[in-house]
C-alpha cells in the first residue's frame, strides 16, 4: 500500500495517513478469507444455517458484487472460492460446511436488516473486489483536501484525486512484450489484472488465479487488462470480466462508465469501452 499526498501540510498529511491506514486495516480484518474472525469466514461457516450480521462495509461490497454479477450474467461471481481452494490458492475455510457445487451469486440473500443469509452452503471470496473497495473507503476517510492531491496504490489498484496528473506505465509481467502504454490518470481509479503474473503451476500445467463464474474455467493466462473507472472497486471487479470477454465486455464497461486497455499476443493493445 502506497499513499501519496501533494500540497498538504505535514500535520495534515500525518493525520490523513493515520486515517487511511486505519481504514485499510479494518477492511482487511472484515473481508479476509484467511482470518477466522472476519465477516467472510463467519459467513462461510454460519450463513447457511442462520442470518449473519455483518459490518455495513461488508454488506456494501456484497451488494456491489451482486450488481456486477447480474450485469455480467454471473461471469463475475464471488462464490467461486471452492475452485480456488481445490487448486490450493486458498485454504479450506475452517468449520464451514462443504460447499454446494450448484451454488451461485443468486444464493446470497442480502436482508433489509443488514444480515446475510445463504440459500445453499457456499463459500465466498471477496479477493476480486475488496482491495479496490478498500482504496475507495480510504479515499472517503481521507476527506476533502483543499488545493491538495491524493493517490492511493494498493498493489496496482490505484485511485487519485485533485488536479495533479499521475502517469501510470502498464508493465507486462511477460518480459517478451517490450512495448507498454503510459496512461495519464486524473481524479479517477485504475485496476489491472494479468493471467501471466498470477498463474500457478499445478502438476504439469499452469493454472490461472481467476475463474469464470459461469463455466468455472480458467481465465486467460496471456491477457493483460487495465480498467479505468470512477471507483476502484468497480475497476477491480471489471478487470475479471474483461479478462474473460475481451471486446465483448464493452456494453458492461459502458454501463459502469469505465474504459479498458487490453493486451494479448494475437492482437496487441486495444481500447474498449467509454473514454473517461
Amino acid at each position: 500500500m502506497t499513499v501519496g499526498v501533494h500540497g498538504a501540510s505535514p500535520a495534515a498529511s500525518d493525520a490523513l495517513f493515520e486515517r487511511v491506514f486505519g481504514v485499510i486495516s479494518a477492511i482487511h480484518r472484515l473481508m479476509s478469507f484467511h482470518e477466522s474472525a472476519s465477516d467472510v469466514s463467519r459467513l462461510n461457516r454460519d450463513a447457511w444455517r442462520e442470518p449473519v450480521a455483518v459490518d455495513a462495509r461488508t454488506f456494501e461490497v456484497l451488494r456491489l458484487a451482486r450488481r456486477l454479477a447480474a450485469a455480467s450474467s454471473g461471469l463475475f461471481d464471488v462464490t467461486v472460492a471452492p475452485l480456488l481452494v481445490a487448486d490450493g490458492l486458498l485454504p479450506r475455510p475452517a468449520g464451514a460446511p462443504a460447499a454446494d457445487p450448484t451454488a451461485r451469486y443468486g444464493d446470497i440473500q442480502l436482508r433489509r436488516d443488514g444480515k446475510v443469509r445463504f440459500r445453499k452452503p457456499l463459500w465466498i471470496d471477496l479477493g476480486g473486489i475488496a482491495k479496490g473497495y478498500a482504496v475507495d473507503a480510504a479515499f472517503q476517510a481521507a476527506g476533502q483536501l483543499r488545493r491538495a492531491s491524493l493517490s492511493i496504490n494498493a498493489g496496482g489498484d490505484l485511485r487519485v484525486s485533485g488536479s495533479q496528473p499521475v502517469q501510470v506505465l502498464l508493465n507486462l509481467a511477460d518480459r517478451r512484450q517490450r512495448l507498454a502504454p503510459q496512461l495519464t490518470l486524473v481524479a479517477g481509479a485504475l485496476a489491472s489484472s494479468q493471467g501471466f503474473a498470477a498463474r500457478r503451476r499445478q502438476g504439469s500445467r499452469w493454472r490461472a488465479a481467476h475463474r469464470h463464474g459461469r463455466t468455472h474455467r480458467d481465465l486467460s493466462l496471456t491477457r493483460f487488462v487495465s480498467v479505468m473507472a470512477p471507483r476502484c472497486a468497480i475497476a477491480d471487479a471489471l478487470t475479471k470480466i474483461v479478462m474473460a470477454r475481451g471486446r465483448a465486455a464493452a456494453p458492461i464497461l459502458r454501463r459502469f462508465g469505465a474504459e479498458a486497455l487490453i493486451h494479448d499476443a494475437a492482437q496487441g493493445w486495444r481500447r474498449v469501452g467509454v473514454r473517461l
